[in-house]
């Protein structure tokens, strides 16, 4: 089951920045179910955005029971508002991170802001494991990696770029993998961010109740 909050309205305006259009996307079953990022949340978060001068192209979640980490989920509530995020070329949303990855391979080159900050968790509320791509750590990098979080993917869990180990793009540890900061690198190289990559990532902290400044 999963715990989490909505960030502070004003962190998620920070990450937003001088996008040009923005689209809140929910989720049908933790969100919805946790009440942190169903339809109710999806559009009062749509109205504080546009009360904040930012452009809003639409918002929208799964019906009740879809998860946004299941990418058929993810592919049909973007065909649904299909001109919505269009017109967008930043999503928000509010998900649990394990959703981050299926979400950004879903809206395509469109950056993914993650509106919703973790407190616990280790399984969805739908009864699906899924810590392959999420290290549930408190304070999630994801939403800047472009839905790859390095802690869960890095078997040395390497939040700042990759280890010297990894050779021809193999993980040194489990070289049938790709290295997870190699992904990265293209990912945000296709979306014009490779700035991200400037940024110094702290220690992941998995403590329980941190608060966000």
């Amino acid at each position: 089951m999963q715990t989490r909050i909505q960030r502070p309205l004003q962190r998620i305006i920070e990450e937003i920045g001088d996008s040009a259009g923005v689209f809140v996307l929910g989720c049908g079953d933790c969100a919805s179910r946790e009440h942190f990022g169903g339809p109710d949340e999806c559009r009062e978060l749509a109205e504080q955005l546009t009360d904040a001068g930012i452009t809003v192209t639409g918002w929208g979640a799964p019906p009740e029971g879809g998860s946004t980490c299941n990418l058929h989920v993810a592919k049909a509530l973007v065909a649904d508002h299909a001109a919505e995020v269009a017109a967008a070329d930043t999503v928000v949303m509010l998900a649990c991170p394990q959703g981050l990855e299926a979400v950004s391979r879903a809206v395509g080159d469109r950056r993914v802001v993650n509106g919703i900050h973790t407190i616990a968790g280790d399984q969805t509320a739908g009864g699906a494991w899924d810590v392959s791509s999420c290290g549930f750590c408190s304070e999630c990098i994801a939403g800047l990696t472009d839905g790859l979080c390095p802690h869960a993917y890095c078997p040395k869990g390497l939040l700042n770029g990759p280890c010297g180990g990894a050779q021809g793009g193999r993980c040194e540890v489990f070289p049938s993998r790709r290295c997870v900061w190699e992904l990265i690198y293209h990912r945000l190289r296709r979306v014009g961010r490779l700035d991200v990559l400037e940024r110094y990532n702290e220690p992941a902290d998995f403590g329980v109740g941190r608060d966000e400044d």
